[in-house]
């Protein structure tokens, strides 16, 4: 059934519209000028009295825009994001509690006041006075950063379209309220929030960065409560009392996801880092091993560490930063194929540095350790290994085999165990390469260590 469209009235005279007739029009005086109308005319009529039409276009027409990107300063920054700040971009940065959100936006905050750029920093959580004095302890001026304890929304767009800044900065978006509420983190609020300051930042073309906190079950303010709404989400990784912190990008519609930004936090405030220098670190001791894994772009070189440990109770498998099912699944391999007996011995693993690591390519360095320590029998610390462990035991293939070899030659490694079937993949390297094929030849490895 069609539905019933409700006729409306008409002053022929000004165009004023009316929901019932009248014998005056109240707008422009005139007497008998109220018509009757269709829905549909009602329709074309306020289509064109609408002053702000929608205008259609073509995509081939449509300027992309490019090469127009804003760097942060922070070159690992521009790389997650897929080469800088986007105008109008909607930013939302998550992390535990002092992981180093706020000392990232103020060094960011920085780096644009140092180019004559103004930011914005609206801090519900510290004061001012907190907020100089990590300022102090990270030696910034900010001579271009301005500072509120501002927590309603209606004074914070009335500021943005005042100051007209070239970055705004939220610490954070559950300490917004609304003028008629009293409570602020609610969820009608949040979604109201956001979906504000979104509209800010695509009418100025002002790159927004909110800073949301992490629920118990490690989401954003709440299960995608704010994710879908935002252009890019970035997440801190690492433990408080560790010293590296990983930035990773889990969405972003104007890059790829996947890579990452690795800082190291010292007194000063975060530092950039390169890759995490394993090479300072290495010990000959048996249950560590050293292998490789990718973090977007980039190769780190990490540390792979087993502890094998004779019970009379019932054994314990535990894994700290590695995959606890792999794990259990390489144990297995290793029992099947090198006739171990492992199912009286307790195996802790462990990824060290605090790192948190799911690939396949670190099995093969897993059952070396693995194997060292239930030998005890300590690998060369100028080993590395790579490779996925199948359950026949064969050694499977790893992508990116030579970004990973580059990145352990650079370290001064000196030998690299790989899969047998990568061997015509191998770029020169001034390195030793072995190949293993099954897991059976890796108690030949022990001849050479």
């Amino acid at each position: 059934m069609k539905p019933k469209t409700k006729n409306k009235y008409i002053c022929s005279n000004c165009k004023e519209i009316y929901s019932r007739w009248t014998g005056r029009c109240i707008k422009c005086g005139s007497w008998n000028t109220i018509e009757e109308m269709e829905g549909e005319e009602i329709l074309k009529l306020n289509l064109l009295q609408n002053k702000n039409p929608s205008i259609l276009k073509k995509l081939s027409q449509i300027d992309t825009k490019e090469n127009i990107r804003i760097s942060s300063g922070i070159a690992d920054l521009d790389l997650v994001l897929g080469g800088g700040f986007v105008p109008g971009s909607f930013i939302l940065i998550g992390g535990e509690p002092g992981v180093g959100k706020s000392t990232l936006m103020l060094s960011l905050s920085e780096n644009f006041s140092r180019n004559n750029k103004k930011v914005l920093y609206f801090s519900g959580e510290e004061s001012p006075e907190q907020i100089k004095l990590r300022a102090n302890r990270m030696n910034i001026q900010g001579e271009n950063i301005l500072i509120s304890r501002e927590t309603e929304l209606n004074q914070i767009i009335y500021n943005i379209i005042t100051e007209k800044p070239d970055l705004i900065i939220i610490d954070s978006v559950q300490t917004i309220q609304l003028e008629d509420a009293n409570i602020p983190g609610t969820v009608s609020q949040l979604k109201y929030t956001a979906f504000k300051l979104m509209e800010i930042a695509k009418k100025t073309n002002i790159p927004i960065i909110l800073i949301g906190h992490i629920t118990k079950e490690g989401s954003i303010s709440g299960p995608k409560l704010l994710e879908h709404m935002v252009d890019t989400v970035l997440y801190f990784e690492s433990d408080r009392l560790n010293h590296y912190r990983i930035l990773r990008a889990i969405k972003n519609r104007f890059g790829n996801i996947g890579e990452v930004a690795i800082f190291e936090m010292i007194p000063e405030g975060l530092k950039i880092i390169q890759t995490i220098p394993q090479e300072m670190h290495r010990i000959n001791s048996p249950g560590c091993v050293y292998s490789v894994i990718l973090e977007g772009s980039r190769a780190i070189a990490v540390e792979v560490q087993a502890l094998v440990s004779k019970t009379n109770y019932q054994t314990k498998r535990m894994a700290e930063g590695l995959d606890i099912r792999r794990v259990i699944l390489l144990t297995a391999v290793l029992e099947k194929f090198l006739k171990l007996n492992l199912s009286e011995q307790d195996i802790f693993t462990n990824l060290a540095g605090g790192l948190i690591a799911h690939e396949p390519a670190l099995d093969l360095a897993i059952c070396a350790s693995i194997l060292s320590s239930y030998l005890e029998k300590p690998i060369k610390k100028n080993f590395a290994f790579i490779g996925e462990v199948g359950l026949t035991g064969e050694i499977r293939p790893t992508p990116r085999i030579n970004a990973r070899i580059k990145e352990l030659a650079n370290l001064g490694f000196e030998k690299i165990y790989i899969p047998t079937s990568q061997k015509k993949e191998i770029d020169s390297f001034n390195i030793d390469i072995k190949e293993i094929g099954h897991i059976k030849e890796l108690v030949e490895v022990f001849k050479d260590a």
